[in-house]
């Protein structure tokens, strides 16, 4: 019975767009340093010798790549035959990827935090 009700009952007609309160959300794809979390431009492909313009943190490492995974063999989803032992120093390793994140862009994103914010939540944490 409640079936037939519910075939019967008319749609609701179509929203125009535009239309409402929505905030509109857009996504891009990012590389980011592994140390600083600053953003990375890559041309191309990142090179054994780039470091972050930021930190100076050196760029073609285990930690930023696609294939970095910490319960794998080798600590690679790749079969890597030799174990790289020290997972933030550049390495030539034929199968590094950079690791690209999808993040919010746009009115929809979060703000970017500055050390002055963070400081200043911190000590909130003591205030009575």
């Amino acid at each position: 019975m409640q079936g037939e009700e519910r075939g019967k009952r008319p749609k609701p007609p179509p929203r125009p767009k535009g239309a409402g309160s929505r905030i509109e959300t857009r996504f891009h794809q990012i590389t980011r340093c592994n140390n600083c979390a600053a953003e990375i431009q890559v041309s191309g492909q990142i090179q054994v010798t780039d470091k972050c313009r930021k930190c100076g943190t050196d760029l073609h490492t285990c930690r930023n790549c696609i294939n970095f995974d910490p319960s794998a063999r080798n600590e690679c989803i790749k079969p890597v035959e030799v174990r790289v032992t020290n997972k933030s120093a550049n390495n030539y390793c034929e199968f590094f990827e950079p690791k690209v994140l999808v993040e919010k862009h746009g009115s929809g994103a979060a703000t970017p935090k500055t050390e002055d914010d963070h400081r200043r939540a911190f000590l909130d944490l003591f205030k009575k």
